[in-house]
This record gives structure tokens, sequence and C-alpha cells, in this order.
């Protein structure tokens, strides 16, 4: 009977001091984001390398997507627009939360949707959750780091335009 009072209490609590996250508001970036670069390396399809030194000197969007999600499709071409409207002080990237072998179907994937963004198949290192850029725990998951590669912004979920925008435009603030 004192369990359920408590319970209560505990959960009001928590809810006052704003732990939960819901779809599409920003998470806390990591303890290691607050001031330090995070590193990380990816294989485009066309055989470049994203990483967090090409990037390094602009704000970076990184968009972690499947090439079976719809949110995923609509989400990469509204980044699309938003990083025009930054150029050049903006870069972005998709990363495919796919196995390697699924390479073609991505590039077909962006073709369809006309997404001419840099992509990326996800390492199995981020795929484990097991990498800097911490666990996708779903698609599309948006990813800001400023200028210096430091993480700022974590955002699940879908997004709106200005959403996204805004996130870009927090990073950009010096």
């Amino acid at each position: 009977m004192t369990v359920r009072p408590l319970v209560v209490a505990a959960l009001t609590a928590l809810s006052l001091l704003g732990c939960f996250v819901r779809e599409g508001e920003p998470s806390a970036p990591s303890a290691r984001a607050v001031g330090e670069p995070v590193q990380f390396t990816f294989g485009t399809l066309t055989g470049e390398e994203l990483s967090s030194d090409t990037t390094r000197g602009r704000t970076t969007a990184l968009l972690f997507v499947t090439t079976y999600d719809l949110p995923s499709q609509a989400e990469a071409q509204l980044l699309r627009d938003v990083l025009a409207t930054h150029k050049p002080r903006a870069n972005g990237a998709i990363v495919m939360m796919e196995a390697p072998r699924a390479a073609d179907l991505a590039q077909v994937w962006a073709r369809s949707i006309s997404v001419d963004l840099p992509i990326a198949m996800a390492t199995p290192a981020l795929m484990s959750g097991d990498s800097e850029l911490g666990r996708i725990n779903g698609v599309p998951t948006l990813i800001v780091l400023d200028r210096h590669g430091r993480l700022l912004e974590r955002r699940e979920g879908a997004l709106t335009r200005e959403e996204i925008a805004e996130a870009v435009a927090r990073a950009e603030r010096p």
C-alpha cells in the first residue's frame, strides 16, 4: 500500500527534472561530448572517407537511417534542403544502419529520393553501440557536431525542417 505513493512521487520527480525524452526532442549529449571531439570513420559508397578529420572545421549533421524506413527518406530530403542553405558552413552525410552488403540498395535509395549527400554504411562498432557516437536506438537519428567535432545534439525520430535547421544553426554559433 505504501509502495504506490512512493512510485508516483518518484515518477513525478523524474518528469519534473526533465529526465524523459520524447520522440523528436534533443537528448543530452554524453559527458564526453561536452568538451572533447568525437572520433569516427566511415567509408562512403563512392570510396571516399567520411571521418571526424574530413568534417572538422564545419558544423556536421550526420543522419542515421535505413533504406526501408519512410521517415528516414523524408528526413534525408529535409536535411539535404536545410544544408543547401548552410553551405559552405555545414557538412552533412547519411549513415545507413545496414550491413555493407546493402550498399547497392543504399545507392538506389539515394538516387530514388534525390539525395546527393555522402552516404556511408555503418561500421560494426556503430551497429553494436560501441563507437564514440554512441548507440543509435532508432531511425531516423540526427547527430549534430560543432566545427570542432564535439557532439552538441542528438535527435531521435522524425523532425521537421525547422527542427533540423535550428539544430544546425545552434551548432554554427561560436
